[in-house]
C-alpha cells in the first residue's frame, strides 16, 4: 500500500513516546504540538469539500496519489465503501453517495481504500502522464 502522507508525522509521535517511556537519560520536554493537514485561509482548508451536513472530506495530493480522508458516521459504520472511476471515486455511506471527480487519471487496480475506527482512507494511484509526443 503507498505511503500515506501523515505516516512521517505518526513515526514522529512514536519516537517521542518511546522517548518519553524509555528510561535511557531524561525525558524529552514537549511544549507543543501542531499538526497542519493544509495550508490557506481561515474557515476552509483547499481541497476539502463539503457534499452535505452529514458528509465531508478532505482531499490531499501528492505526485503519485490523491488520498481522500472522511468521517463515516456512527450510524454508516460497517456500510462504507468506494468505487473507482477512470477519474472519479465514488463513495457510498449507508443510503448517501457522494461521487469526487479528480484531476488526474487513476489506477483502480492499484488503489485502496480502508476504513478504521470511524476514518475512510481512500488512496488513488495516479497513472503517469504521457510526455509531449515526438515524431521522427
Amino acid at each position: 500500500m503507498p505511503n500515506n502522507p501523515y505516516d512521517e508525522i505518526f513515526r514522529s509521535i512514536a519516537k517521542i513516546l518511546e522517548d518519553v517511556l524509555g528510561e535511557n537519560g531524561e525525558p524529552p520536554r514537549i511544549i507543543g504540538c501542531t499538526i497542519i493537514a493544509s495550508g490557506g485561509s481561515p474557515g476552509r482548508a483547499p481541497g476539502q469539500d463539503d457534499a452535505g451536513p452529514d458528509f465531508s472530506y478532505e482531499l490531499t495530493e501528492s505526485e503519485r496519489c490523491v488520498y481522500i480522508t472522511a468521517r463515516v458516521p456512527p450510524a454508516c459504520e460497517g456500510r462504507a465503501s468506494v468505487a473507482f472511476g477512470p477519474q472519479a471515486v465514488t463513495v457510498t455511506m449507508g443510503e448517501r453517495q457522494v461521487t469526487i471527480d479528480l484531476d488526474d487519471e487513476i489506477d483502480p487496480g492499484q488503489s485502496s481504500v480502508s476504513v478504521n475506527h470511524g476514518v475512510l482512507d481512500v488512496v488513488c494511484v495516479k497513472l503517469p502522464r504521457e510526455g509531449p509526443v515526438s515524431s521522427l
